[in-house]
């Protein structure tokens, strides 16, 4: 017998998933790398010292959002197939 969250879950999983494992990357991947560069922008300008040129700062902000953003979508993606397997087979 599956739970509410058990039941919305597979839902939600299966109209992620409908478009395919790059489609989900390609979305998720480019959304979060902007928030995320806006997220670390704002805590640069808060935390900012001499040491960086703002153009210097502004790229590295920008790779390093990157970098971590396509980690957690492979990792989420790989957790959510895992999840989402291990109900099916129940």
């Amino acid at each position: 017998m599956l739970t509410t969250e058990e039941k919305r879950f597979i839902k939600y999983w299966e109209e992620q998933r409908a478009g395919g494992k790059y489609k989900y990357y390609l979305l998720y991947i480019l959304a979060g790398t902007f928030i995320a560069t806006l997220v670390l922008s704002f805590l640069y300008s808060l935390l900012s010292s001499a040491f960086f040129r703002v153009d210097t700062a502004l790229m590295l902000i920008i790779i390093t959002s990157f970098i971590l953003i396509t980690f957690m979508t492979i990792f989420t993606w790989g957790r959510n197939e895992k999840r989402f397997k291990g109900i099916i087979k129940r």
